[in-house]
């Protein structure tokens, strides 16, 4: 038994196990958002968690069994496979809830899907391969910032 296994099982905790992309070299962390969104999600948590980076060229075929057609980032929860990032983060805050784990989630919802607009935005803007309409993507990048800025500033009143 790894000292991980016997761990978990000490201590009653959930078994969690993170697999991310890959860095260029096979095996460090990747510099993929959401695998490393995770993962500062469940070490904020203060959760014991295996980390198993995927070589998304080499993937292993035990892994194509697991999460058949999925790509990192996802987990296994008590054996329970995750793919979908967004369910996971939200499994993540129900199932590791106070008083045990601190509480992450945002205090009030509409900061959420400032923060998520902003994203999806902003990531249109970069990704747009067409820049005759870049111009139309930025103006609502904009409105999108704007937002954000109003929902920071009257949090601080």
């Amino acid at each position: 038994m790894s000292w991980y296994e016997s761990a978990v099982q000490k201590l009653d905790l959930p078994k969690i196990e993170l697999f991310i992309k890959a860095g260029s070299d096979g095996e460090t962390i990747g510099n993929c958002p959401f695998s490393q969104r995770l993962f500062m999600i469940l070490w904020l948590k203060g959760v014991i968690f295996n980390v198993t980076t995927v070589d998304l060229k080499r993937k292993p075929a035990d892994l194509q069994d697991l999460a058949p057609g999925t790509n990192p980032p996802f987990m296994t929860f008590n054996g329970e496979v995750k793919v979908d990032v967004n369910k996971i983060e939200e499994f993540l805050e129900e199932k590791l809830s106070p008083p045990s784990f601190p509480k992450l989630a945002a205090k009030h919802p509409e900061s959420n899907t400032a923060g998520i607009d902003v994203f999806a935005r902003f990531s249109a803007y970069i990704k747009n391969p067409r820049k005759d309409t870049n111009e139309g993507t930025m103006g609502f990048s904009t409105l999108s910032f704007t937002a954000l800025w109003f929902l920071l500033c009257s949090a601080l009143l």
